[in-house]
């Protein structure tokens, strides 16, 4: 049996067995149930690199596809949007080891103040530890894209940054849509990159960053784009020419 075979044979029972679990027809799993399962989950998804948050900026930090550019004095946030998800966001965060489940949004479309205030918490900023409010359609995105590939929870590498590390242009602010709150760089345990980035461009929703060599998806609830990013490869030492013979 596959790694991929074996991760959903092991993933399907938290949904559809037990009492106290959920039904086929609600497709829900508790909050203890995503804790005490996670990590044997992650054992039997395909291992993908190591990677830190700083890595991830690195690669970041340089690709125009990431910021907005703001006249004025600030930026609008894009407008909350139903998608057609559950409501709920399982998320993990690896470098601090958090865990949440979130019912973030209500039976009447309405959004639960304190499940959002639960993921401003777990999304903010590793270097400085400050946070700021989540862009509602990101959250709607991520939804969406846990939905589709199995309710296994989203990995979360980095979502909020600080301004602190923001640039300046002459007549406009160059924002990173991280330092808005709008973005998230993830994964998704079990499943490879390049279908978690092929399913998020074809809603057309928002940015989507491909990067396939650290092996994690950009999100980002702006204007819909998509585009990738390889690693530049260090060029090689010239090889030395030989001294002509006298």
């Amino acid at each position: 049996m596959s790694r991929s075979a074996a991760f959903a044979a092991a993933i399907l029972p938290l949904f559809f067995s037990g009492p106290g679990r959920c039904s086929a027809a609600d497709k829900e799993i508790s909050a203890s149930e995503f804790i005490e399962n996670f990590s044997s989950l992650l054992d039997l998804a395909p291992e993908p690199p190591m990677v830190t948050e700083a890595e991830v900026i690195e690669l970041e930090e340089g690709d125009v596809q990431t910021y907005i550019f703001v006249r004025g004095a600030a930026a609008h946030p894009p407008p909350p949007v139903n998608l057609g998800g559950d409501g709920r966001l399982a998320l993990n965060r690896p470098d601090t080891g958090e865990r949440i489940v979130s019912a973030y949004r209500n039976g009447d479309e309405t959004y639960n103040q304190a499940e959002l205030d639960k993921i401003q918490r777990l999304m903010r900023c590793r270097q400085t530890d400050r946070e700021t409010a989540i862009s509602i359609k990101l959250l709607e995105i991520l939804d969406l894209v846990e939905d589709r590939f199995g309710k296994g929870g989203l990995t979360i590498l980095s979502g909020y940054r600080s301004p602190k590390f923001n640039k300046k242009l002459p007549g406009a602010a160059r924002w990173s849509t991280h330092m808005l709150g709008w973005a998230a760089d993830i994964r998704v345990p079990g499943h490879s990159t390049a279908e978690v980035a092929d399913f998020a461009a074809k809603m057309h929703e928002g940015g989507v960053g491909f990067y396939p060599d650290a092996a994690f998806v950009h999100l980002d609830s702006s204007r819909p784009r998509h585009w990738e990013v390889r690693k530049k490869s260090r060029p090689a030492p010239d090889a030395k020419t030989p001294a002509p013979h006298k």
